[in-house]
């Protein structure tokens, strides 16, 4: 069966979109035994046995090797310097290159950094990786997980497009097939050379008791609701902010179950803390309760052609030029005023077991995806009582 790429499709020319994690495992196995589970991971899943095709019509599909082009490296180089170097090197995801894993071993400690492109998978799913290579590493049997991408005809019973935009995508595609092209393999490389070019990943990163941050939800209202509160407390010029929602029903495979909502509110000052705090969270879950907000995004971009959407990318950052893919840009929030301010992704408690018999997981970070459509993007994950809130900026070399 063909596994056709369209929900996901903004992320095959985006060339910012790596997601990592970093795990720190103490104990007694080595390096070696550490490769081998990341190996048998990726021999496990369907979406690291397969590689990307670009077909002459601008359709993009998964394919199935007998082999997986992901990658294992040794390294003895802090994890910051491995990513700011890795970056820059764009995934050859034509030969099923999605996931980079380094091997770190410092200080009689063995760190895990699995670097992913967004396009294979979301946070969740790099969990699973993880899962799979820790369970491998600890003796236990993998099964093998096919890839199960976001079924269209199941997406159209839950939600549907307004009749206005419908209508407004068709006009546009209409438009596109006279005076769009198709891309190649050449542009996927080049943006990403251009954009890594004169940038790079500054990555700071913030921990905090879980148990404490807690106490400070009261009323019903979440952790989340209050992290994006405090989040846009401390960036006062913000007031859109664009939150991934997973829509997978179990955590079962690597692929990408990510939606989006959006919701406006700028921070007031006069006001307090917990009035502010209130009326994010009712905003979160208004919009989150609304079947057509929640599934908006991924309905969207179906909707519309394939190759337009790679050239929204490729005309973002200057590798190609046409007035509707310019248009589509501005409206898409790529370019202009129309992104969100904050880009907020919140993994919530990772259920990966901390004790095994011959090591133990010491602690887990999540690092989000630069995407071009945020102007600030933050990660919050939670593992064991550490909650880690990272933020992911790009600096101007």
């Amino acid at each position: 069966m063909k596994k056709y790429i369209k929900t996901e499709r903004a992320n095959l020319f985006e060339p910012n979109v790596y997601i990592s994690m970093i795990v720190n495992i103490d104990g007694t196995v080595t390096k070696e035994e550490v490769c081998n589970a990341v190996n048998t991971a990726y021999l496990k899943n369907e979406a690291t046995m397969s590689k990307v095709i670009l077909k002459e019509n601008g359709e993009a599909l998964f394919e199935k090797m007998n082999k997986s082009g992901c990658k294992v490296f040794f390294e003895n180089r802090e994890w910051r310097k491995i990513i700011l170097e890795s970056e820059k090197n764009p995934f050859a995801i034509n030969e099923g290159e999605f996931i980079r894993t380094y091997i770190i071993s410092m200080k009689q400690e063995i760190t895990l950094l699995i670097m992913a492109h967004h396009l294979v998978g979301d946070g969740k799913a790099i969990l699973v990786l993880l899962e799979d290579i820790v369970n491998s590493l600890d003796g236990k049997h993998v099964d093998y997980k096919s890839m199960e991408l976001i079924d269209e005809k199941s997406l159209s019973r839950k939600a549907n497009l307004p009749f206005s935009i419908k209508f407004g995508i068709n006009k546009i595609n209409r438009k596109w097939k006279k005076v769009g092209r198709t891309f190649t393999w050449e542009e996927y490389f080049s943006i990403h050379k251009k954009y890594w070019r004169n940038n790079q990943s500054d990555i700071i990163i913030k921990t905090y008791s879980a148990t404490e941050m807690k106490k400070f939800c009261k009323n019903g209202v979440t952790l989340n609701s209050y992290l994006i509160a405090k989040l846009l407390q401390e960036y006062p010029d913000s007031k859109l902010i664009g939150i991934p929602v997973s829509i997978r029903e179990k955590m079962v495979t690597i692929s990408n179950q990510t939606s989006g909502i959006t919701i406006k509110h700028k921070y007031k000052y006069n006001r307090s803390f917990e009035e502010n705090l209130t009326k994010i969270h009712k905003k979160l879950y208004r919009k989150l309760q609304d079947a057509n907000q929640k599934y908006f995004v991924l309905l969207f971009i179906s909707q519309l052609l394939p190759s337009l959407i790679d050239a929204v990318l490729l005309n973002t950052h200057g590798c190609y030029k046409n007035n509707l893919s310019q248009k589509m840009a501005y409206i898409m929030g790529y370019l202009g005023k129309g992104g969100t301010d904050l880009g907020i992704t919140n993994l919530m408690k990772i259920n990966i077991p901390c004790d095994y018999e011959k090591f133990k997981i010491k602690e887990i970070l999540f690092i989000p995806p630069k995407v071009s459509y945020a102007k600030n993007v933050i990660g919050i994950s939670t593992y064991g009582d550490k909650l880690n809130v990272c933020y992911h900026n790009i600096l101007k070399q």
